[in-house]
């Protein structure tokens, strides 16, 4: 597990079902190859809830120094993460996450950060995991997916026993085949059955468990059941607390191997123990056993740490009271790890109870908890939460709270597509606010009206409103709400202004970068690029993705990456690289229907489809126009309808050219978006409609339109854009329209090379052979050995494997990898492997 063929293997994963020995793996893997070496364990919680970062809390006392009271004083997750890589820099380490199906969502953030980086380090992190108890929508599949394409990993998925190995564990006895038969192998089940002594093999497992558990003494049978209550980790004070006498029992529980030591604490030998246990504890004597655990880890001194075990306790004890006090408390310190499923499940737990409550700590639960809820995109339930929440405002008195309320919903109402419900909201906010002027609920209130003045394309309202904004937070000093008012100034100012617009819009990135601001900073990466890439400004949005990419995606802000890969699949296509906004748009259109991103991925399938005379372009630009007019944000519906005025241009559908882009067109002068009107008008006028050009459309498409196909085209070869400059040059002289449909041929552009070729036979053109067919099943002009190359690396064979294997020197395959690379426009061996298997290059056979 130390090292694989490659080099080092610092990650290893181990699956099986439950009971299938991956903890007795680990234990004999520590007792032999990792004899004396140093160690840090935690294990996942199978509590009603899972408690934020568990393992890691398992872990601080091992780690000593200032852990305890680093995890007690609730930092924050990344700094939190980043001490941990920092601990496992400094020497050789074991790192053990056990069951971690039952991983919080924090706990799953913090492998993903150390899966990434892990490999600078010494250490070697092993992970345990039931493989049966994972559906497709697992919390951990997104974290094993990930690995997926970690080469530094080893799996190590765990079998049954064979026959002839449970013969050996019975000593060659001849009931070992009836006894694999039944239990199916299962390592847990056999050693419990042959553990409890009996002539035969039980019914079932849980049998086998009970009739060991029934030979310890009343005593030790009581100690049994008070530590399934206590929990996966038993503290020594707890149990005490709990059984109190008969705490003596202990050793009898532990000699006959029921419990284990465990670090300071016990635990059972087997979770499944502890469950079948659990089972047979009758429902009174449950809710006591509940009741004194909670009691107990009350008076424990370490009470921050355990808030979450109480609200589980309190749940199993029915103690509403102590549910109301630790659940909120668990929930918070869940929401601040970013567990927001385990915050949404405790939140949940103490509304249950909440009517109890004073009207405004009802309601802010309430709000709470719709807030986590809209971060998981349970918005039907978010909804539901905030209208009973602002039928609780009006009776606490609290008209900020009422006020701060309002706003969050009309937030909600906005994204949900209910406009009308959104503005009637947020105005009722800002008349409670304003009267109360200044206060910081406000800010929040006259940032959420400039963006549904953007939504309802007012925006000379949109940019006062958040200009009132940006004067009442520095009249109250607050410097931290500044971008996110600044940026919604910078979209409705860009479309009055596009110079003022884009100001806002870079001081907003400066100013969020300078606060560290992260989900701003991404935000504002997202909506730059996609701007520059709207006005064909590709040098500043290159360099933004290029910033941006990274930022967002280290930090695992995954709706921004979205967004912007939506965005990039549309700058590729612009600039030519088709097989890479291809992949970058599939891939956007997978992550689901409320995707970020998929509107503009949408339009980027839709578009190439048609440029390559593919099927399916309609429906993708049906959709992504449905998506946009549910947003309400119809500032780009222009690209939307170029787009479809474009496909029905290449059915022949003259009158549904002209209805589309004369659609758009309108909507386009209202937000005088220079490149929305250039296109549209292009259209109109390719389908023999008038227009009207204002003088500030975009240069490119006024030089068209006027005649001057000679300045458009110049002007399209100097913004990088081979497609739209061979359409300037399809109108030129004979010359131009050989290199056109070169253009139009490296691109793949059928329907434009076979519209081209006929105008040129008809005018009595000499029209050269289209590509070779050996070019057209190879459209990336790779040669023979590139092939080669490609197919080895989609073997995933290491540069000096394919050296030895084609008999090359690995500086030879160096220049060809980083050929084949930039013949496919692709940035990894990964991709280029992806491409290669979506465009069919790997037919061709290598030595």
């Amino acid at each position: 597990m130390g090292r694989g063929p490659n080099g080092p293997r610092p990650r290893g994963l181990i699956s099986g079902e439950a009971g299938i020995g991956k903890t007795a793996l680990v234990q004999a893997f520590l007792r032999s190859a990792a004899s004396g070496a140093r160690v840090r364990w935690g294990a996942c919680d199978a509590l009603f809830t899972p408690r934020p970062l568990g393992p890691l809390h398992d872990m601080a006392g091992q780690l000593g120094g200032e852990w305890p009271a680093r995890l007690n004083a609730g930092a924050p997750p990344t700094a939190l993460f980043a001490a941990l890589l920092s601990e496992l820099q400094l020497q050789p380490v074991i790192v053990i996450f056990e069951d971690i199906h039952w991983a919080d969502e924090a706990t799953l953030d913090l492998l993903k950060y150390l899966a990434r980086r892990i490999v600078h380090t010494s250490a070697l992190i092993l992970l345990t995991y039931r493989d049966d108890e994972i559906s497709p929508r697992h919390p951990l599949r997104t974290l094993l997916g990930d690995l997926a394409t970690v080469s530094a990993v080893v799996r190590l998925p765990l079998l049954p026993l064979s026959v002839s190995a449970v013969q050996r564990l019975m000593s060659g006895s001849a009931k070992a085949e009836t006894l694999h038969q039944q239990t199916g192998g299962n390592p847990f089940f056999i050693t419990e059955v042959i553990a409890s002594g009996e002539n035969g093999i039980p019914a079932t497992v849980r049998d086998a468990v009970l009739v060991r558990a029934m030979r310890l003494s009343l005593s030790g049978q009581a100690v049994l059941r008070a530590a399934a209550i206590i929990g996966l980790r038993i503290e020594p004070h707890v149990l005490a607390a709990v059984t109190g006498a008969e705490a003596t029992a202990i050793d009898e529980c532990l000699n006959m191997g029921a419990l284990i030591v465990q670090g300071e604490g016990f635990a059972f030998r087997h979770e499944l123990a502890r469950q079948t246990i659990l089972e047979t504890i009758p429902p009174p004597q449950r809710l006591a056993l509940h009741r004194m655990t909670l009691d107990a880890l009350k008076a424990s001194p370490n009470l921050a740490a355990n808030v979450t075990r109480l609200a589980h306790h309190a749940e199993g004890a029915a103690d509403h009271a102590a549910i109301l006090e630790f659940a909120p408390l668990a929930a918070r310190q869940a929401r601040e790890a970013k567990a927001h499923r385990s915050a949404v499940k405790l939140f949940e737990l103490a509304l249950r109870y909440a009517e109890a409550l004073p009207p405004g700590e009802h309601a802010t639960l309430l709000d709470e908890f719709a807030t986590e809820c809209d971060t998981l995109d349970r918005r039907p339930e978010a909804i539901e939460a905030r209208r009973q929440s602002l039928k609780l405002w009006p009776q606490a008195n609290q008209p900020l709270n009422y006020g701060q309320s309002l706003t969050s919903f009309a937030l909600l109402m906005q994204i949900t597509g209910h406009k009308a419900e959104a503005e009637a909201a947020n105005r009722a906010a800002l008349e409670m606010l304003e009267p109360l002027a200044p206060n910081a609920p406000l800010l929040q209130a006259y940032n959420m009206e400039a963006w549904l003045s953007l939504a309802s394309a007012d925006n000379e309202r949109g940019v006062a409103m958040a200009e009132k904004g940006l004067a009442l937070a520095q009249r109250l000093e607050d410097e931290e709400v500044m971008p996110r008012l600044l940026e919604v100034a910078g979209l409705c100012a860009l479309y009055l202004n596009h110079e003022r617009g884009m100001q806002y819009l870079e001081q907003a990135l400066a100013l969020a970068l300078k606060l560290d601001h992260t989900i701003r900073i991404g935000n504002l990466y997202a909506n730059l690029s996609s701007i520059y890439v709207d006005f064909y400004q590709s040098e500043r949005a290159e360099a933004l993705f290029a910033a941006g990419a990274p930022f967002v995606q280290e930090r695992e802000l995954i709706s921004v990456w979205a967004f912007m890969e939506g965005w990039l699949a549309v700058h590729k296509l612009q600039r030519g690289a088709w097989a890479e906004a291809e992949r970058i748009a599939k891939q956007a259109v997978e992550r689901g229907p409320l995707s970020p991103g998929r509107g503009t991925a949408l339009v980027a399938l839709g578009r190439l489809r048609t440029r390559r005379g593919e099927p399916d372009a309609l429906p993708a630009l049906d959709e992504a126009l449905e998506i946009l007019l549910k947003q309400g944000f119809r500032q780009r519906e222009g690209m939307i309808r170029a787009a479809r005025a474009e496909a029905a241009w290449q059915t022949g559908d003259h009158a549904k050219v002209i209805e589309e882009a004369r659609t758009g067109f309108e909507l386009a002068l209202t937000h005088q978006q220079p490149w929305y009107i250039g296109e549209l008008a292009f259209w109109l006028w390719r389908a023999g409609a008038s227009v009207t050009l204002p003088e500030w459309t975009a240069r490119p498409y006024a030089l068209h339109i006027a005649g001057d196909w000679r300045g458009a085209a110049a002007e399209w070869e100097r913004l990088g854009c081979p497609y739209e400059q061979a359409w300037a040059l399809a109108d030129g002289d004979a010359e131009a329209q050989l290199t056109a449909l070169r253009l139009f041929e490296k691109l793949e552009a059928q329907p434009a090379v076979e519209r081209l070729r006929d105008r040129m036979l008809a005018a009595g053109q000499r029209v050269p052979r289209g590509p070779r067919p050996a070019t057209r099943e190879n459209p990336f002009g790779l040669t023979a050995r590139q092939l080669d190359i490609l197919a080895l690396l989609a073997e995933d064979l290491t540069n000096a494997e394919i050296a030895a294997q084609l008999h090359l020197s690995p500086k030879t395959v160096d220049h060809h990898v980083s050929a084949v690379l930039a013949k496919l426009d692709v940035p990894s061996r990964e991709a280029a492997a992806k491409l290669a298997r979506e465009r069919g290059l790997l037919t061709h056979k290598h030595p």
